[in-house]
């Protein structure tokens, strides 16, 4: 008998299962709020605080309430990318 590990979670993932709220606070800064277990805190710092994956966005993984919070903050000049960021995470599972 073969016992699979399950596959890591993605982004989208992440973002379907866990995301309560996406909120943009400023130009420059997108705030994301997931469910506060330490899995999801895990999944989020690995997904996001480790390796943003592009040199103008800069996330910061914190609890705050209860929740995990994820600050991402791009340059006031390029609010498409986050954006494309709350669209994406709004979409994810649906």
């Amino acid at each position: 008998m073969t016992i699979l590990a399950a596959a890591p979670r993605t982004l989208d993932d992440l973002f379907a299962d866990s995301l309560r709220d996406a909120e943009r606070m400023a130009p420059g800064l997108l705030l994301l709020a997931f469910d506060g277990s330490d899995e999801v805190e895990a999944d989020a710092r690995r997904l996001l605080g480790a390796d943003p994956g592009c040199a103008f966005v800069r996330f910061a993984v914190h609890r705050e309430d209860g929740e995990v919070v994820v600050e991402v903050r791009a340059p006031e000049s390029r609010p498409d990318i986050l954006e494309a960021l709350v669209v994406r995470a709004m979409s994810a599972g649906r």
